[in-house]
């Protein structure tokens, strides 16, 4: 089944806050006033704000009300899944009990799609509800990569496809129904947000865990140069993911970022799960 979720409103193409505006809406202090100072803020100094900020999560659904958090991110103008040596075994266990993982390393390569695929197994006897962001992988490759390496039983499954690509409705190869929900511009990061939340919300009373994919942060900076925006949205998004008791992980290749971006986006997770193409993995 296959949704066209539309575009973005008009608010979406409203100015967003300056740096220092969006710092004092993160920190303790909202209600103090801006100084020229604090519109110079660097990311770095962002990111130390939001750390700051009570990360107790809201446990309310989303509806239109809620939706307007998203405002926060508005716009400005092939093979058999590899055994996993006891000492991965033994760090995917202990990333088992995080809702928001950092997936860190080279793509396109089996490690990576050996431990996606095992952060989106269930790890119980229940089906595991599947949703995937994907940026720059059609639907049916993104789905294909959970096919090949994916074990354990599957419930519901749906795709949030950024790029609208032109695909097929049905996904024959893959075990069981796929739902299909399209945002066609990946710089529309607030109804990407809306999108996932909506999923979620819907999910809320199905049985077994959900877990979730976003592949990948990486592509999503690729495609929006104002990375204070996509910073905005992982902040969101991390905490609706939490409130809904899913475990996401989202992809990432620091060797496409500079060392700054790297730290940046790294300090957003506690979990951060660092991999090599040979399949060593570490916590970094």
């Amino acid at each position: 089944m296959q949704h066209d979720e539309g575009e973005s409103s008009a608010e979406d193409d409203a100015p967003s806050s300056s740096l220092g505006d969006l710092a004092d809406r993160l920190g303790d202090s909202a209600d103090e006033e801006s100084s020229d100072s604090e519109n110079s803020k660097s990311l770095s100094e962002l990111t130390e704000s939001i750390e700051k900020r009570d990360s107790a999560p809201s446990t309310d659904s989303i509806d239109d009300g809620d939706l307007g958090r998203w405002d926060f991110v508005a716009r400005d103008d092939d093979g058999d899944a590899a055994a996993l040596d006891p000492k991965t075994e033994a760090l995917l266990e202990f990333a088992d009990g995080a809702s928001n993982i950092l997936l860190s390393g080279p793509g396109e390569c089996p490690a990576e799609q050996n431990l996606c695929s095992r952060l989106m197994e269930s790890g119980t006897d229940a089906p595991a509800n599947l949703l995937a962001i994907t940026v720059s992988e059609t639907p049916s490759q993104r789905l294909s990569a959970l096919e090949n390496y994916l074990e354990g039983p599957v419930g519901e499954t749906a795709v949030v496809d950024v790029r609208n690509y032109n695909r097929e409705t049905t996904y024959e190869e893959y075990d069981g129904p796929v739902e299909v929900r399209t945002v066609s511009n990946p710089q529309d990061l607030r109804r990407i947000g809306i999108v996932t939340s909506k999923i979620l919300t819907e999910w809320d009373e199905l049985s077994g865990p959900t877990t979730m994919c976003l592949h990948s942060l990486s592509d999503l900076l690729d495609f929006n140069e104002d990375h204070q925006r996509v910073f905005r949205f992982l902040h969101v998004l991390r905490g609706r993911v939490q409130s809904a008791g899913v475990r996401a992980h989202y992809h990432f290749d620091p060797e496409r970022h500079e060392g700054q971006t790297v730290r940046t986006f790294q300090s957003l997770f506690e979990t951060v799960l660092a991999f090599d193409e040979d399949g060593s993995v570490a916590l970094d």
